[in-house]
């Protein structure tokens, strides 16, 4: 045919015994007198090509550990569902998460942490099928596509075999690691079902198998999509009420029994919510500490309680002045620079100002860590009380260890004092034994 023709690809043998590809473009010029011929071009264009291979994936495959990535796992699940809907099998998906990875980055480094990764993604690859996928989505998650499934029995079998894989240490450079996985399980109801909707089911699932203590699986029911759907909810209006500022602070006065005056206050948070109305704690605090926000939300408390302290002290001086006792959370207690903050806006008397904090919050970043923080609070001069106290496993080694001034002993433990059936005085004679 006269003129230029398309590009023509082929692999060729080179004489080192190596294979190149060549592309060779066409031209027929044998109607052209200065030519009559056929021209042809040809170009080594190996480079080119691995290249393209290389950036093609790269695209589509997790460069540290050489599995799929996200990309790469919905197209395959987004496959498999359509022919699971044609053939009516089932597709499962396993959603992996590595249990305290934080932990060993911190402590060992990334580079450690790294191997780590690689080193179950190997194993995670050699307990699969091979028509199975495992894929790494990123950070700490892996995914795992099983297809033609008999139901959830043979997912779990998986589930238990990957726990089983991995439950040997781990060599990284000299330190041995131990590695425990919490997986969640989710498999295809409907033909309706998007792939994105299977993934979110199983990482629903893989929540609640960290909630309930890790180193688990838990296969998804749909009354956790509700519960999803309702703590996502629950999340944006608190983002909202920030901006709004539908937060109250609420005070409980705190009586002296030998004069019954009030020496003190309590402030407590609490939600006027639009639609549902005055909120308590414990219908928001735990998502708030999950997500983060109880940082600002504590903040916000904080700063009110202490410019509420600081007025009533001057319109009702007494002495000793008036205290405000304020709860902090697990998160802001290791922000000591925001309390110096808040004494030095609101002008009160550092120990005008008590902080509560839980012995589960102490326990969070361990005791030395812990003794720094409420050193570095006694200095400014703040007081400290141990709330909930006797609820923890080391409460008198925290006594021993931690420069608090208060206990707040539980209500598990006051709530039955003088209504204790048949003369029993246990409670009576444990609460004694705490005052003393």
């Amino acid at each position: 045919r006269p003129g230029l023709h398309p590009p023509l690809e082929f692999r060729v043998p080179h004489k080192d015994g190596s294979w190149r590809y060549l592309e060779h473009v066409v031209n027929n010029l044998v109607d052209d007198p200065a030519v009559s011929g056929v021209v042809i071009n040809s170009w080594d264009v190996t480079e080119r090509k691995a290249l393209v291979e290389q950036l093609s994936y790269q695209a589509f495959h997790d460069l540290l550990t050489g599995l799929p990535n996200r990309a790469l796992f919905m197209d395959r699940l987004e496959h498999a569902l359509t022919r699971a809907d044609r053939r009516g099998s089932k597709v499962a998906v396993l959603f992996t998460d590595v249990d305290n990875f934080k932990v060993i980055n911190d402590s060992l480094g990334h580079k450690a942490g790294d191997q780590l990764l690689v080193a179950i993604a190997e194993r995670l690859k050699a307990c699969l099928r091979p028509e199975d996928t495992a894929a790494r989505l990123g950070g700490d998650e892996f995914t795992i596509l099983v297809e033609d499934v008999a139901g959830v029995g043979e997912v779990v079998q998986i589930a238990e075999r990957i726990a089983e894989i991995l439950r040997p240490p781990f060599a990284l450079g000299e330190q041995e690691v131990f590695a425990t996985v919490s997986t969640g399980i989710a498999l295809n109801s409907s033909a309706q079902e998007q792939a994105a909707d299977l993934l979110r089911h199983a990482d629903l699932a893989m929540y609640r198998a960290k909630r309930r203590g890790k180193a688990r699986y838990e296969v998804f029911e749909p009354s956790m999509d509700a519960k999803a759907v309702e703590r996502l909810m629950l999340e944006t209006g608190l983002r909202r009420a920030l901006v709004r500022q539908q937060f109250r602070v609420y005070y409980q006065p705190i009586v002296a029994l030998d004069n019954d005056k009030v020496t003190g206050v309590e402030a407590l948070v609490r939600w006027e919510h639009p639609q549902r109305g005055l909120l308590l704690p414990e219908e928001f605090l735990s998502v708030a500490e999950e997500t983060g926000l109880i940082v600002r939300i504590g903040q916000w408390v904080l700063r009110e309680a202490g410019k509420q302290a600081r007025i009533w002290q001057e319109r009702y001086p007494s002495t000793p002045p008036l205290t405000v006792s304020v709860n902090l959370s697990p998160r802001q207690f290791f922000h000591p620079n925001l309390i110096a903050e808040v004494l030095e806006e609101s002008e009160v008397e550092p120990d005008s100002l008590q902080l509560e904090i839980t012995e589960g919050a102490m326990a969070t970043n361990g005791t030395s860590s812990s003794d720094r923080t409420l050193r570095n609070l006694k200095r400014m001069g703040v007081q400290l009380a141990i709330d909930d106290f006797g609820l923890g496993y080391s409460s008198l080694s925290y006594l021993k260890r931690f420069p608090v001034d208060f206990l707040k002993i539980d209500r598990s433990f006051t709530a039955g004092l003088g209504g204790e059936p048949n003369g029993a005085s246990k409670d009576t004679e444990i609460v004694k034994a705490m005052i003393e």
